[in-house]
């Protein structure tokens, strides 16, 4: 039977290149008989950082045309709490733990890498390197930095996090305010050994009823079908600038949509909100690239 595997590093392989996205299936603490883990290469946990976070206000998301607007905030318990609580039944899946991390500072960055490094059961750490805006109550996807602020994160994180680990990097890059393969090709030369690409975009929602914008701190993040050329364009982009393997994420609805991002250059796939439409459809992908022509090349 033909087989589609993922290497992450020379050392680092999954059984499959279909992942489960960070965010969209929480801790897995909901989705017992929904989504068939044992054909998933790893689960992503939703994104952790040193101290906890309430997210912001409601609404947090909001339905638009071909796909989702959403800005939570990265509501979580911090990494302390994630590490006694929700690691030990993630441990139990029959797949690897990629974990998530973000910090506001380099000091939070090394934090976060040091305690996943000598935290039994985690498999690789994915660094969200979305431009983000420290609001008063959460973090909003608004203000967008300069690319040589973009940078500078970029530079700062992985190094923070390098010198604390010797898990597996994988970059997931902004998708604005930087030219995508020079962001890629940063993140390499920095320490990363996988670029993640097809964070959401920013974008606006407005109730016509009332004339009022409808989140509450107006900016979200754009994810779904409708993002699915601009992801496209930006691993297509990300491979004529690194060789390292790429994660493609943004708008996978089907198995179709998993083997064009793997056409265009990536070397894996990351599922989100399609899980939430329908949970098989990360097995489903999965069987699809068992047998695509693509995997064989």
């Amino acid at each position: 039977m033909p087989t589609a595997s993922f290497l992450l590093t020379p050392n680092h392989s999954l059984q499959s290149p279909v992942l489960a996205a960070s965010g969209t299936l929480g801790f897995a603490d909901t989705t017992e008989g929904l989504v068939d883990f044992a054909e998933v290469g790893a689960f992503v946990t939703p994104t952790l950082t040193v101290n906890p976070r309430l997210g912001n206000p409601m609404p947090r998301t909001v339905e638009v045309t071909g796909g989702l607007i959403h800005a939570t905030g990265l509501p979580n318990l911090g990494v302390e709490a994630f590490v006694e609580q929700d690691l030990p039944r993630l441990r139990k899946l029959p797949c690897p733990i990629i974990v998530s991390i973000c910090g506001e500072t380099p000091e939070d960055w090394e934090q976060l890498g040091a305690m996943l490094e000598r935290t039994e059961g985690v498999f690789a750490l994915e660094l969200n390197l979305t431009p983000l805006a420290l609001h008063e109550e959460g973090f909003v996807q608004g203000a967008i930095p300069s690319e040589s602020e973009s940078l500078s994160r970029i530079r700062q994180a992985l190094k923070a996090v390098r010198a604390q680990t010797r898990l597996p990097l994988i970059a997931k890059l902004p998708s604005v305010g930087i030219e995508i393969g020079l962001a890629a090709k940063t993140a390499v030369d920095t320490g990363a050994d996988v670029i993640a690409v097809g964070q959401a975009f920013p974008a606006v929602a407005v109730r016509l009823s009332s004339r009022e914008l409808r989140l509450p701190y107006v900016v979200g993040g754009l994810s779904g079908p409708a993002i699915k050329p601009l992801a496209l364009y930006q691993v297509w982009r990300v491979r004529q600038s690194i060789s390292a393997p790429i994660i493609g994420s943004g708008g996978i609805m089907s198995a179709d949509d998993a083997e064009e991002f793997m056409i265009a250059g990536a070397d894996a796939v990351a599922i989100g909100i399609a899980s939430l439409v329908k949970p098989s459809t990360l097995a489903n992908c999965a069987k699809r690239l068992r047998y695509s022509p693509q995997m064989s090349q």
